[in-house]
């Protein structure tokens, strides 16, 4: 029947022409989040919600316990809804294949939702594949993506004037590289931000006193302190994330995603490429201030520089990963390697 975007199921959601079935993924959370709530207040009196909602959440989810409630008749309302969320359709062949074949055939009065809201499906499933088709079929597939950092601007921008604060583009684009590119995150950070401002402009002074640093953020500070050769800013921030139970593997491979980002804006520019061009190679959706710090980032290094990072951590993570050794010490002696081969000094 129809797959949608964002403007396109908000201009469906208000035109009241609800479809049978719909089938809600993609990596925003919180937009997804949102427009299930959307359908839900346009269908569901609240008077009568306890007859004509029906929610299912979770990976024990029994699906046939789903399809008895959408075959219950809704009360004092046009339509009766059931709610799939969370539920892991995608990972076997019968789950998939029961929905496709259920919601083939709906009864009239009857909404059916299978919303991956929390839980990101399989790209490359095949089952994922089953699911989409059935739903496009039946009714409304959205795959509802991440804004773009424009985009998100101009709802922080909007978001501060509503609360009487001003935000200027550039320091609402700082925000984004400090909290990282999270809606829900974002919008709470944004209404911290205007409380403690009371109607005052929201500066990158208070942004970085009082925002909440996201965890990319704190590995991007310790690249760009490894650029700047200081030692112990970037050994202060590591002892922060593992003293907050950050795990290892992740921070290394944030690290090395740091490093890889670098390099990709590297090479676009040797090959006479601006920076941003690698956006259209590799998804950086809604994350456009990771290129701008590669951007910055990459003028201290060589191309052979950064090659040298890339195998810092490729190693580091066999080794995690192949060894009993201490995490920390692992950590630690990337970020001497890393610190070493700023300046060009060899280790081995």
């Amino acid at each position: 029947m129809a797959e949608y975007n964002e403007q396109e199921l908000k201009a469906h959601i208000k035109s009241g022409n609800f479809s049978n079935a719909y089938f809600i993924y993609g990596d925003e959370p919180y937009l997804k989040n949102f427009y299930l709530s959307k359908i839900i207040s346009s269908t569901v009196d609240p008077a009568f919600e306890s007859f004509n909602l029906h929610m299912h959440e979770g990976d024990k989810i029994d699906i046939e316990d789903a399809f008895k409630d959408a075959e219950m008749l809704p009360m004092m309302s046009e339509y009766n809804l059931v709610v799939v969320r969370d539920f892991p359709a995608d990972k076997t062949k019968a789950s998939a294949e029961a929905i496709k074949e259920y919601i083939s055939d709906l009864p009239e009065s009857t909404i059916f939702i299978l919303a991956f809201i929390e839980y990101t499906p399989e790209n490359k499933s095949k089952y994922l594949q089953i699911l989409e088709k059935a739903f496009n079929s039946a009714g409304v597939v959205v795959k509802m993506q991440k804004r773009t950092e424009s985009d998100v601007v101009k709802l922080l921008i909007s978001g501060a004037k509503k609360r009487n604060t001003l935000l200027t583009q550039s320091n609402a684009r700082y925000l984004i590289s400090v909290c990282g590119n999270d809606l829900k995150t974002l919008l709470n950070e944004l209404d911290k931000l205007c409380s403690f401002v009371n109607g005052e402009e929201i500066t990158k002074e208070v942004i970085d006193n009082m925002a909440t640093r996201s965890f990319e953020a704190r590995i991007y500070d310790i690249s760009s302190a490894v650029s700047r050769n200081d030692a112990k800013r970037a050994y202060d921030i590591l002892n922060y994330l593992l003293d907050n139970k950050i795990k290892a593997n992740d921070i290394l491979s944030e690290i090395c995603s740091t490093f890889v980002t670098s390099y990709r804006v590297k090479c676009a520019k040797t090959a006479g490429q601006a920076y941003n061009d690698v956006g259209n190679y590799f998804n950086y959706r809604g994350r456009d201030f990771l290129l701008r710090n590669a951007n910055r980032d990459s003028s201290v290094y060589s191309e052979n520089q950064l090659r040298r990072a890339i195998d810092i951590c490729i190693n580091a993570d066999i080794q995690l990963k192949s060894t009993s050794i201490n995490e920390k010490i692992v950590l630690e002696e990337v970020i001497a390697k890393l610190l070493l081969n700023s300046v060009e000094v060899s280790y081995a």
